[in-house]
């Protein structure tokens, strides 16, 4: 991802993203603004405003676009390129209908008559689709109203197109949503053809899941109802509605078994327990502790518990390949709880498919999947950290991209105090 001219972003910044991705650095170094950009796009392709991006919803409140300028900068307009590789593209045939499209060899003038002809070879059913990538850029100027600027899908197979959509201006266009008012037939079908492949495009952005740093207290009862379909909600209002369906579907034993699995041993919850009160139409939630063997009301374990529970229950709830953001994991949660923290996010990937962006201020988490990646269970190529920093020269945000190699060592890049604040503070007062 690139973003430029964006909040505290003057200048280009690119983020490498992998299945494990590490956000870290300073406060208002541009962590929560690169998640607050992704939501931004997942609002927009779920809201049926005619704006390219929508600002204020439900998913993130960024106020007026033109309030989003970096106030430093002296360019007008907002520029972003996103990169992303998927095997969820359309059929070969549809694909070589859309190049017959691209190409005008489909709807022709013959006196006057318009003549439709379609001539598409049948290709066999592949069940293993090949590699795409998609380019996915825009130009916005940034005003009271989305008018002025570009944007572009382009996507490729082994280097070879098969896909490419523009917009020259901003009126009648949304992100990844491109006009389908037209007085052409030939336009009218090729936007038809288009949408096989956008619709997976956005699919890309609206399955994206995120827990904000602060998540609800777990209750003690939970009434019958709906909570939102595999979704805990971004503060995990939802997460122990989710959870009770969860233990008593039979279908869903793997997934509990992971979420009990992680819930002891990052919470030193040992057994969940469920009991139905009133006719079915409440659940009280108890729990025993590892430690003292002592069952109570999950309710009344430790806060870490109702922050730790909302992400083992939404990752399991994703679909493989499915992107979950989460800020601040480890809020509430004891070092060593942090450690087994990093466990859970390589286990999501490992076993369940589900890639994370994680924004943290914990070492424990990242040198956990340091020592994770040193004894193989999870490689090196799979995990990312992006180090937010302000370079000393310009004054201005930029994102170092650091490897994990395959001893465990990191690439460097990153400051000492991320990783031994206690022991500079330490040898500075001689002890």
């Amino acid at each position: 991802m690139r973003l430029s001219n964006f909040r505290g972003f003057e200048e280009e910044v690119s983020v490498r993203i992998r299945p494990i991705t590490i956000l870290i650095g300073r406060n208002s170094s541009g962590k929560s603004s690169l998640i607050k950009f992704l939501q931004m796009l997942r609002q927009t392709l779920e809201s049926q405003r005619d704006e390219f991006f929508v600002t204020d919803g439900g998913s993130v409140q960024l106020g007026a676009w033109s309030n989003l300028k970096n106030s430093r900068s002296k360019k007008r307009s907002f520029e972003f390129s996103i990169e992303t590789e998927t095997r969820d593209i359309p059929a070969a045939d549809i694909r070589q209908l859309w190049e017959n499209f691209s190409n005008k060899r489909v709807i022709t003038e013959v006196g006057d008559t318009i003549r439709l002809s379609l001539d598409v070879p049948k290709s066999l059913v592949i069940r293993e689709s090949p590699v795409a990538k998609f380019t996915i850029s825009g130009q916005v100027r940034y005003a009271q109203q989305f008018k002025f600027g570009h944007h572009a899908v382009k996507g490729n197979i082994d280097d070879i197109e098969i896909f490419k959509k523009s917009a020259t201006h901003l009126d009648n266009t949304g992100f990844l949503r491109f006009s389908r008012q037209t007085d052409s037939l030939h336009d009218l079908f090729e936007s038809g053809v288009a949408e096989q492949f956008l619709d997976r495009l956005r699919y890309e952005f609206t399955s994206i899941r995120h827990l904000s740093p602060v998540r609800e207290e777990s209750i003690r009862t939970v009434q019958a109802g709906s909570p939102p379909p595999r979704d805990v909600g971004d503060r995990g209002e939802y997460a122990i509605s989710h959870l009770v369906r969860l233990f008593s579907d039979p279908a869903q034993r793997n997934n509990a078994d992971f979420v009990a699995r992680f819930a002891n041993l990052v919470a030193d919850v040992d057994k969940l327990l469920f009991s139905s009160q009133i006719a079915n139409l409440s659940t009280q939630v108890k729990a025993r502790n590892k430690r003292t063997q002592a069952v109570s009301y999950l309710a009344d374990f430790g806060f870490g518990v109702s922050q730790c529970l909302p992400l083992f229950v939404q990752g399991v709830m994703h679909d493989p390949y499915q992107l979950m953001l989460v800020e601040q994991p480890e809020a509430q949660l004891h070092p060593t709880a942090q450690l087994e923290l990093g466990s859970f996010f390589a286990a999501l990937w490992s076993e369940k498919k589900v890639p994370v962006i994680i924004e943290t201020h914990s070492a424990n988490v990242l040198l956990r999947l340091r020592r994770l990646v040193k004894e193989g269970l999870i490689q090196s190529e799979e995990i990312t950290v992006a180090y937010f920093t302000v370079d000393d020269e310009k004054k201005v945000p930029v994102v170092k991209n650091l490897d994990i190699r395959a001893d465990g060592s990191l690439e460097k890049g990153l400051p000492m105090e991320f990783f031994g604040a206690d022991v500079i503070e330490a040898i500075e007062m001689g002890a």
